[in-house]
Parts: structure tokens; sequence; C-alpha cells
């Protein structure tokens, strides 16, 4: 009797471990657990255009949004004003010596935070760039600039 006590035990203990295994594997993929943490970049960046920053002589796209370039210009009615020195010039003011600690995708696009706020959101709510991507955290801030006229949209009458 002391022998199939031992044997049950022991047979509990395997199914035990192949269940918790499978509880854990299936939560996560196989193609997850090989994904490494994106590289981490921490700096004083420099504001390239309305959605692009250098660190260390390298550009890297703002994730999510695209703004104008340095030199873009557009229009307000019939006349032509540089926004593209407009975009920079904002991107400049809110990053100006400010320790940016910066996610680098796959793509080699930054995830940046300024202040726990995300850095593409703060550009898409004051109206200096447009979405790229379909979060609704974009869309939402995209939207706002629209309905009230900021930066790059035109004001409502």
């Amino acid at each position: 009797m002391g022998h199939g006590m031992r044997y049950d035990l022991n047979s509990f203990a395997l199914m035990f471990s192949v269940l918790i295994s499978a509880v854990i594997f299936s939560s996560t993929s196989f193609a997850d657990i090989s994904v490494k943490k994106p590289k981490q970049l921490i700096g004083i960046f420099k504001a390239v255009d309305g959605s692009a920053l250098s660190l260390d002589g390298k550009i890297y796209k703002l994730y999510g949004i695209q703004g104008p370039t340095a030199r873009q210009k557009c229009k307000k009615g019939a006349l032509p004003w540089l926004c593209g020195a407009a975009a920079k010039k904002f991107l400049s003011q809110q990053i100006n010596g400010v320790v940016l600690r910066c996610g680098l995708t796959e793509s080699k696009a930054v995830h940046c935070f300024l202040k726990g706020r995300e850095l593409s959101i703060i550009i898409l709510k004051a109206g200096w760039a447009v979405s790229t991507i379909k979060s609704k955290a974009h869309k939402r801030a995209e939207a706002y600039a629209r309905k009230k006229g900021l930066g790059l949209w035109p004001k409502k009458r």
C-alpha cells in the first residue's frame, strides 16, 4: 500500500507541473519569449522637425505620428506659412534641456515619455502632427486639436 501512494503523489506532481507549464506557455507564445525588451535611449534630445528627434548624431522618428518637415510650408486660407518651422519650434520648446526616456522600436522609431506623458500624444494634442497608427489615444488627441483649431488645423469660425 505504501508504494501505491508514492506513485500517486509522483504522478500528481508530474500532472501538476505539466498543467502549470501549459498555463504559463499558453499565455505567452514562443515568439514572445524570444523578444528582447526594446533598447532604451535616455538623454537630452534635439528636435529635427515636428516629429523627429536626434541624439548623439542619430535621427529617430517619433512613434505613431507624422509632422511637417522643418522647411515645409502650409496654407491657411490663401497664405503660405512656415508650418514646419512652427512644429519644430513647438517640439524644441517641449524637450528643451529635459532628459527623455525613449524605447527604440524595431522600425527604429522612438516611443518617448516627457514627465510621464507620451511625447507623440502631446504633439498630436497641440495640433502639430497627424497620427499614423490606429491607437485610440492618438486618434483622440488629433481629433481634439482639429476641433480646437490648434497648430496645423484651421480655426473654426
